[in-house]
């Protein structure tokens, strides 16, 4: 026998402790968490003082807020800017404009710097955006028959536009977006 074989034989010959037959035993006797068949997954985040979902499949990545960069003639519109991504540079859009949010204000307290503002990038087909928002929570799955239509009051503004419908998350109401018609509106009017 050669020496690398002798030694996978003695370690799989060796004596099992007491303490790593209970670790073995615990994790087989866990509860395992079963995804039902058929759910969907977004992510979580707010802007000023709405929660909405974007399926997660449209995610890349979740950041610390960057710099914008503004371009000459775009201030105040759907397009905030330009921002660096390791040496990408992404379009910026102003998804709180476009879904007629204010992200200015949380209630009524105005709007200050706040740590736990993020930068969402993602993309859906071949447009890749960045996305400034006030907080992400994370991930979250629910069943299409959790989905409700959203409010009238919603359903007339801007935002009911891109709204699925709605889903009840901890004691929050949560607008599942419509990523398919959120990228169609956003690169036509980019382009």
């Amino acid at each position: 026998m050669t020496e690398s074989h002798a030694s996978v034989a003695r370690l799989l010959d060796r004596e099992v402790t007491e303490e790593s037959l209970r670790e073995s035993t615990a994790q087989v006797a866990a509860v395992k968490t079963v995804v039902e068949l058929g759910t969907k997954s977004v992510v979580i985040f707010r802007i000023g003082a709405e929660w909405f979902g974007l399926p997660t499949s449209v995610l890349q990545e979740i950041g610390s807020r960057s710099t914008v960069r503004t371009l000459p003639g775009h201030q105040g519109g759907i397009l905030s800017g330009l921002v660096n991504v390791r040496g990408d540079l992404l379009l910026c859009v102003a998804l709180g404009v476009v879904l007629g949010v204010d992200h200015t204000t949380v209630g009524t307290e105005p709007r200050k710097p706040d740590s736990s503002e993020r930068l969402m990038i993602c993309k859906r087909n071949d447009a890749r955006l960045a996305f400034e928002v006030s907080e992400v929570y994370g991930l979250h799955r629910y069943s299409p028959r959790e989905l409700r239509n959203a409010p009238a009051t919603l359903a007339r503004a801007a935002e009911g536009i891109y709204t699925l419908g709605v889903v009840c998350w901890k004691d929050k109401i949560v607008g599942c977006l419509d990523d398919e018609l959120l990228f169609y509106t956003l690169n036509k009017s980019l382009t």
